[in-house]
């Protein structure tokens, strides 16, 4: 045994001696390196980050002021044809006039290994171009020729942005494994950040102090921390300061494995955030930026794309006169209001929480942003005197909120005060509900900005329990057909996913959905209530299928197609919190009649399951009647829509459990 231990270790330090003895120069790829077959601690992986590093800086631009330049350096090994995308690389860039942002590639290269001869391919200038996102958008890109299983890339990029309220993020964790990930921040003493670290992956971290030294150009008698004397002639100047130097390294990073009911895979990446909190320029006073929710509250609703647009009523007054005559209800007149609202505006899938003009001309046009839906929503219930708020939030896909800053929020929903509750609307989707918002919004929390301009935090996560209700009756005949109806209501968010994802669909695509789900052949189906929002969606399908069938019996499970056959949880271990995006319950009362001659010959056992704390259960009731007839009822219940990762065990046995229990038989046999 202690043999065993000294070899580990010799082993460990061999290996680290090894990474440190590394070149991570430009240009200086080791034949090892191409000749690398898989990643150690990873061989499946289709290619791994061998090194990259990050240089953050402060510099000036030719106005003299501040920007940040971001100077990174990739080394990347290609194991495999699946890993010939990773060749391809993409940085984006926000355009707007002086104030845009500009990325430059350089160093560019593919390494290849030929008849024991490293052969280098440059990328020439041609092999870098622009695509355009939209108006303010662009992302640089490069395409490398010659990329092969074992080939080596190397890239260089520069962005530089004067926008300096953040950091630019670092991320050390990729969907490939990073054997080495260091990025260094110099930041000036007159600026300070705070800091936000994954808790996923452990870093390295160091601090120092240097002195820094920079020229710029600025207009005569203007220097980058005074005041201008009004002259527009420029010249050369320069400044030595003290910057502060946070350093962070990680060293073999294991790739990041998407796995189900995850929010957004990218929040829990291993990465290092910043914030600009304060500055202080030579002799002036020190300034600090928004450090709570009810400022930024209040600096937004200031804003000419919020406040203004929310407090002008003038355009839509007398269509909403006509529509509430005679309504006193507040419940009926957020209906009311809401349907308008849906059935006249159309998204155009733009996000934010800033309108794009004026309200007036989204009015009549019928088209627009999500704030200029949402906060016309806001408007107009106000209007009708119901206690209405807008409440910012970041979508699923922008992350989870990091700091206390505007720029985390991309996205605006409606809040309307009803008798117990504050219900959620979103007008930007015909398909969503009172308190039925689209999947998109559901990100733990959002801040509601109330009549006094606070900031009121919100739970986005739904509470209360959508539905899907499953009747079946099927018969069985002597050679083992069955043939058997099924109805299938849906209800709330099990409504509004179905009316996303099939309502537009044809019939043939459902039926064939079905059948290749189910293994089943459906001879008859129809859907009703799919554009009506506020009733069930009522799924009704014919069907025929078959069991299995050995000499004088038959097999098949209780639960016929219906059953899970597969646990969804495979990993052993889970760091994030499991996210089912609303607590549900599903409930099937299923009815097989038994075909003349056959009798059961064993059944499952009825079962209850439960996790810790009940927050998952299943019940599962089988017997046969006096009818002849086989009748079981089975239940599941979600209680919450995220779950911490410390139950992710228990949940994971749960499921187990389930499954096992799903696919018993039942054995029919002669009688």
């Amino acid at each position: 045994m202690k043999i065993g231990k000294q070899i580990s270790v010799l082993l460990l330090l061999l290996t680290t001696a090894t990474l440190f003895a590394q070149n991570y120069k430009p240009g200086k790829v080791s034949e090892k390196e191409l000749e690398e077959k898989a990643c150690p601690y990873d061989t499946d992986a289709p290619a791994a980050i061998l090194y990259e590093k990050g240089e953050i800086s402060f510099d000036f631009n030719s106005q003299g002021k501040w920007i940040i330049v971001t100077d990174v350096f990739v080394r990347l090994k290609v194991y495999s044809k699946d890993g010939y995308g990773y060749a391809n690389e993409g940085v984006s860039y926000y355009v707007d006039g002086v104030n845009s942002e500009s990325v430059e590639f350089s160093d560019l290269v593919v390494y290849n290994l030929t008849d024991g001869k490293v052969d280098k391919t440059k990328i020439k200038d041609d092999g870098v171009f622009d695509e355009e996102i939209n108006k303010k958008w662009r992302v640089k890109k490069v395409a490398f020729p010659n990329v092969k299983e074992g080939s080596v890339i190397e890239y260089r990029y520069i962005k530089k942005t004067p926008y300096i309220a953040s950091l630019p993020n670092w991320y050390f964790q990729s969907d490939i494994p990073v054997k080495k990930s260091e990025v260094e921040f110099g930041v000036p003493q007159c600026f300070v950040y705070s800091r936000i670290l994954s808790p996923y992956f452990p870093l390295e971290q160091d601090k120092k102090t240097r002195n820094a030294y920079r020229e710029y150009s600025t207009s005569v008698g203007k220097g980058v921390y005074g005041t201008s004397s009004g002259s527009n002639k420029s010249e050369k100047a320069s400044l030595t300061f003290i910057e502060n130097v946070y350093i962070y390294k990680a060293e073999n990073v294991p790739a990041l494995k998407n796995e189900v009911f995850v929010d957004n895979i990218n929040n829990y990446r291993s990465f290092v955030k910043h914030q600009l909190s304060s500055s202080q320029m030579p002799g002036e006073a020190e300034k600090k930026y928004a450090s709570d929710w009810d400022t930024v509250a209040a600096k937004i609703y200031e804003d000419e794309g919020f406040g203004k647009q929310i407090e002008n009523q003038s355009y839509y007054s007398e269509d909403i006169d006509a529509l509430l005559k005679g309504v006193t209800n507040d419940e009926k007149k957020v209906e009311i209001i809401f349907d308008y609202v849906k059935n006249k505006m159309a998204w155009n899938g733009d996000k934010s929480y800033l309108c794009t003009g004026n309200l007036k001309r989204a009015y009549e046009s019928r088209t627009g942003n999500s704030a200029d839906i949402n906060l016309m929503l806001v408007s107009m219930l106000k209007y009708a005197r119901v206690n209405a708020n807008p409440i910012l939030l970041s979508t699923r896909d922008n992350g989870h909120v990091a700091f206390v800053n505007r720029n985390e929020f991309n996205y605006v929903i409606a809040g309307a005060q009803l008798p117990g509750k504050v219900v959620l609307l979103d007008a930007t989707s015909k398909n969503a509900g009172i308190d039925v918002v689209p999947v998109r919004t559901l990100n733990v929390f959002g801040r509601m900005i109330t009549d006094d301009l606070k900031a009121k935090e919100i739970s986005l996560m739904p509470e209360k329990k959508s539905r899907v209700n499953v009747m079946l009756i099927a018969s069985l005949n002597a050679d083992g057909q069955i043939a058997g109806n099924m109805k299938k209501q849906y209800f709330d968010y099990e409504a509004l996913i179905y009316r996303e994802e099939k309502g537009n669909t044809s019939e043939d695509d459902k039926i064939r959905g079905l059948e290749n789900r189910y293994g089943i052949r459906v001879e008859e189906y129809s859907a009703s209530n799919v554009n009506e929002v506020d009733k069930a969606v009522v799924e009704e399908v014919s069907f025929t299928s078959d069991v299995d069938v050995a000499g004088d019996k038959m097999y098949f499970s209780p639960m016929l197609m219906l059953g899970m056959t597969q646990n969804p949880f495979k990993q052993e271990e889970r760091v994030y919190p499991i996210d089912i995006l609303y607590p549900h319950q599903e409930r099937y009362a299923i009815t097989i009649n038994i075909p003349e001659g056959y009798k059961v010959e064993s059944l499952p056992e009825s079962i209850a399951l439960g996790t810790q704390d009940d927050f998952v259960s299943y019940k599962f009731v089988v017997a046969v009647n006096q009818n002849n007839q086989i009748q079981i009822i089975a239940q599941e219940d979600v209680k919450y829509a995220r779950i911490n990762p410390e139950y992710y065990k228990d949940l994971k046995a749960f499921y187990g459990d389930l499954v096992k229990k799903q696919t018993e038989k039942i054995v029919l046999i002669k009688d």
